[in-house]
């Protein structure tokens, strides 16, 4: 081998090594970000859901860690269930940005027909939405009723 081929080889390494370098780089940043929009959306989809039950079970409102004041200061059932209502309206509005079909179609029937049954089937949707998998689960193994 002479030096002129030597000196090629070991220039195509290098670049070899730089390119598979780069392509890891894109690669990780690509999975931050998702790992993060995931994140992001956990805590949107927990909110609505804390919404949803302050709909079905305004009594316990006090359970969940809201931090809405104006929320903290309703003591009426039906005040709690229509600022709730209020709030999981622009929710949903927000949710056609980032959330899935199913998940826009099953919070759709909750706030159409809010419901333990609703609740549950738009929960599932969450589910399948944020961990992008499939569920064998049924409503019933995993309702409470």
């Amino acid at each position: 081998m002479d030096l002129q081929t030597i000196i090629s080889i070991l220039s195509l390494l290098g670049l070899g090594g730089i390119i598979g370098g780069y392509i890891q780089h894109l690669l990780n940043q690509r999975k931050e970000t998702e790992l993060r929009i995931q994140s992001l959306n956990e805590d949107k989809y927990r909110s609505t859901l804390v919404f949803m039950r302050c709909v079905l079970k305004p009594e316990n409102m006090n359970q969940f860690n809201i931090h809405d004041p104006h929320m903290q200061s309703l003591k009426k059932k039906e005040e709690i269930k229509k600022y709730a209502m209020e709030k999981l309206t622009e929710f949903y509005y927000n949710s056609i940005l980032y959330a899935s079909d199913g998940v826009l179609r099953k919070f759709k029937q909750f706030m159409i027909e809010p419901s333990e049954y609703n609740f549950m089937e738009s929960a599932i949707a969450m589910r399948k939405d944020l961990w992008k998998k499939g569920t064998k689960i049924k409503l019933n193994q995993i309702s409470l009723k």
